[in-house]
C-alpha cells in the first residue's frame, strides 16, 4: 500500500479519547477441560496462559492466525456458537464484549450460558467505558500491561465509542437476564474482572 493511500484512509486524531494505560492482572484460575476463549484472536492472551486447553474463536482468521500458542483456533462467531449444550466448564473473554455491538451482548450472554455445564464459569476481563460527552471523540483507545503469573504482555485497543454507560454494572444486568449467579465484580482502575456461574 502506498504511502499516499496510507494517508487518504488515517483515522484524524482529533476522534481519540485515551483511558491511558492500564495494568491488568490475570491470577491463575481453575479449569477443567476445554477452555472457550471468545474473541481470542490477536494477542490470544488466553491461549498464552492456558495452552492447548483453549478452543480459541474469533470472527477473523488473520487474528487467530496471530495466536503464537498451542490452543485450536476455529473461526466462529459468538453469536452462534457450533457447540452442543453444557460442552464446557469455562468460558472466558479478555477485552472481547467492547468490540461486539451492544445489541448482540445479550445473544452472546446466551450462548455463553448455554455451551456451559451447571456449575461452569464465564469469566470476563473488561474496561469501564464512561458515556461519551465530546460529540468529536468517537473512537475510545486504551493500552494495557497485561500481568500473567509467568510473563508480562503490553497491548492496546481502539474501537468506537458507545454513546451508553458500558460498565460492569451494564454485564452484571445482562448476566443475570441471561441466567447467570454474578461474583462481585473485582476492579483496578478502568478494568474490572467478573466471575459469572451457571446454576
Amino acid at each position: 500500500m502506498s504511502g499516499e493511500h496510507e494517508r487518504s484512509h488515517a483515522i484524524d486524531e482529533k476522534r481519540f479519547f485515551s483511558l491511558g494505560e492500564q495494568r491488568v492482572v490475570v491470577e491463575d484460575f481453575r479449569a477443567d477441560g476445554w477452555i472457550l476463549d471468545i474473541g481470542g484472536g490477536g494477542e490470544g492472551v488466553i491461549s498464552q496462559f492456558k495452552g492447548s486447553q483453549v478452543v480459541a474463536i474469533d470472527l477473523s482468521q488473520r487474528e487467530l492466525g496471530g495466536i503464537n500458542a498451542d490452543s485450536l483456533k476455529v473461526v466462529m462467531d459468538a453469536r452462534d456458537l457450533k457447540f452442543l449444550d453444557a460442552t464446557f466448564n469455562t468460558v472466558t473473554a479478555f477485552f472481547t464484549l467492547l468490540f461486539v455491538n451492544p445489541p448482540d451482548h445479550a445473544r452472546v450472554f446466551e450462548e455463553a450460558f448455554r455451551v456451559l455445564k451447571p456449575g461452569g464459569r464465564f469469566l470476563i476481563w473488561e474496561a469501564n467505558l464512561p458515556a461519551r460527552s465530546d460529540p468529536i471523540k468517537d473512537i475510545i483507545v486504551i493500552r494495557l500491561k497485561v500481568n500473567l503469573p509467568h510473563k508480562e504482555i503490553s497491548t492496546g485497543f481502539g474501537y468506537f465509542w458507545p454513546d451508553h454507560v458500558q460498565d460492569d454494572r451494564y454485564y452484571v444486568d445482562m448476566a443475570r437476564r441471561a441466567g447467570f449467579r454474578i461474583s462481585e465484580p473485582r476492579g483496578r482502575g478502568l478494568t474490572f474482572f467478573l466471575e459469572l456461574t451457571k446454576p
